[in-house]
């Protein structure tokens, strides 16, 4: 007994089975891809070092506006100050340290006030070098393997504003 096909239905077969063939290599090549993805943004090799730290005044209080923020060439990270004047650094987020490398230090301490004619006024109570990174004098060298703990004693004296 034999089925009887149409050219018609011999084509769309045809076309059929090579749409399964390709749709089996896209959706090969696709899962790869996610696996790929998903080693490499699991943390698996991740380059970051923990690192955090603390800021103090000169007479010991910690210090708590602003961020700390590290940067490089290549690299930066970022800590926003907590109440204890603690940090912990941030280059892609949650907390995940930095790349290795040597970075400059400093510190963005600048809070919005209203001036006298309601226009933004931005304020520091921290002096004005470490504000920037070719002033503040701080830097720091991150090697892999290992915690860091990065303690930054401030001057207050000067105030400054934008």
């Amino acid at each position: 007994m034999f089925i009887k096909i149409s050219n018609f239905q011999l084509l769309f077969a045809r076309l059929f089975l090579n749409c399964l063939r390709f749709s089996c290599r896209i959706l090969r090549a696709i899962c790869v891809s996610l696996l790929l993805a998903t080693l490499f943004f699991s943390g698996c090799g991740s380059k970051f070092v923990p690192f955090g730290g603390k800021v103090t005044t000169s007479d010991g209080q910690p210090y708590t506006k602003g961020y700390v923020i590290f940067l490089n060439g290549q690299h930066s990270a970022r800590g926003k100050l907590q109440s204890d004047g603690t940090y912990k650094l941030d280059s892609l987020g949650n907390g995940d340290g930095l790349a290795p490398g040597k970075y400059q230090v400093y510190l963005s301490a600048f809070q919005e006030n209203t001036g006298t004619d309601n226009e933004p006024v931005y304020v520091s109570d921290i002096d004005l070098k470490y504000e920037d990174p070719a002033t503040s004098g701080l830097s720091c060298e991150v090697t892999p393997g290992g915690h860091y703990n990065f303690i930054v004693e401030l001057n207050k004296s000067k105030k400054s504003s934008r």
